[in-house]
């Protein structure tokens, strides 16, 4: 024991890598990364707090209509929550300073318990968020049979990848003593050689992130390639599309993250060249969720706009709520009553109201069972069936 001490107080007196020529190791007040990645985690994740309260607070006030995707949302969150924490946690100690400005005694078994955590929460959330998009989009376009094909295999590829790269991760590193540092630093490099959680699992997050990039424009192609094939006037459509393509910044995101992650591959200074790639990846992963709160928090957020006064008339009473979490989805209920009655018909909405329904959506497709399927959104819960209908 005596000896063990003995060994950690060297340590602390060894810098993690040897300074560059003309450089001298600085262990109290070494130049950082930390206080500007600590910025922008903490105003992605506040930021992300608050959609994730709004959708929340839609669905169960407003909507009365929470749903898996709204619970793995907030799977996601709380995920999200543990993986900014223990990232802060490692910010300043080691990450941030130059390697050889870092003692070796950072090195600790701590810090490899922490690092380890990270990278599997990270897929943890990942899973979740990008469950959660799908979900939604199961919600919405579940009655289209190609859709839906494209929503299953998504939630399936996704869920099979994280999970394997999760336990492969913990394969490579437990148990953590592996790679805890030792005062001879050809001792400690003979270590690091020898262990699987070293360069094995950078390729792995390497290819986690790339992965990454890959998953996310498939989510993404989903719902713009379904409002694609909408009949209605370019503005609308040019608008809901607009809600959906806000998820452009998570996978502009995604690729910069990843892109620094392969950097890290041959990265000589690791506590200095993690910061990027830390604070991308958390501002991802909170961008992400944020994106898909949008089309949920669309609502309360029109409802505010709407619900300032524009003029001094008195507002005339409505006869039901308007409550669109989806600009493209319209009263389909209301729609397929009325072709039963008209033989197929739908009849034009009554003014001042515009309707932005799915009433061609029928027409889209050819074959008798591919056009039935948008003209049945029964399934879909009420907050689906209204539309973003603008007062006259």
């Amino acid at each position: 024991m005596a000896q063990s001490r003995t060994d950690w107080s060297l340590l602390e007196q060894i810098p993690a890598l040897p300074p560059p020529a003309g450089a001298q190791s600085n262990f109290e007040s070494p130049e950082t990364r930390e206080d500007l990645a600590k910025v922008v985690v903490g105003l992605t994740y506040s930021l992300m707090l608050v959609f994730l309260a709004l959708r929340i607070y839609t669905r169960v006030r407003i909507t009365n209509s929470l749903g898996a995707d709204d619970y793995l949302s907030i799977a996601a969150g709380a995920s999200i929550t543990a993986f900014t924490g223990v990232s802060l946690s490692l910010f300043g100690s080691p990450l941030g300073p130059h390697q050889w400005n870092v003692p070796l005694s950072h090195f600790n078994a701590s810090f490899l318990e922490r690092t380890l955590s990270s990278i599997v929460l990270f897929s943890f959330s990942s899973l979740f968020v990008k469950a959660a998009l799908l979900a939604l989009y199961l919600r919405v376009f579940a009655p289209n049979t190609s859709a839906r094909m494209m929503i299953w295999a998504g939630i399936i590829t996704i869920v099979v990848f994280y999970i394997v790269s999760i336990i492969l991760n913990i394969r490579f590193c437990v148990p953590i003593s592996m790679t805890t540092p030792v005062p001879d630093r050809d001792e400690w490099a003979k270590k690091l050689a020898a262990s699987s959680c070293s360069q094995p699992v950078y390729n792995l997050n390497a290819a986690v992130g790339l992965f990454g990039v890959v998953s996310d424009l498939y989510v993404l192609l989903i719902p713009v390639s379904m409002v694609y094939k909408l009949k209605i006037p370019r503005n609308r459509k040019i608008g809901i599309l607009g809600i959906f393509l806000t998820g452009l910044l998570a996978v502009a995101l995604s690729i910069t993250s990843t892109a620094f992650r392969f950097l890290q591959l041959k990265s000589y200074d690791f506590t200095w060249d993690s910061i990027p790639s830390y604070t991308l990846r958390a501002a991802e992963l909170n961008i992400g969720l944020i994106c898909s709160c949008m089309p949920v928090v669309f609502v309360i957020l029109k409802m505010i706009f709407q619900s300032r006064p524009c003029s001094s008339q008195k507002k005339q009473p409505t006869p039901h709520t308007r409550t669109p979490s989806h600009a493209y989805i319209s009263d389909i209920d209301r729609m397929n009553q009325a072709s039963d009655v008209a033989g197929g018909q739908l009849p034009e909405p009554p003014a001042p109201t515009a309707a932005i329904g799915l009433k061609t959506f029928s027409r889209l497709q050819t074959s008798g069972d591919e056009q039935s399927g948008y003209t049945a959104l029964r399934s879909i819960d009420s907050s689906y069936h209204n539309s973003l209908r603008d007062p006259g």
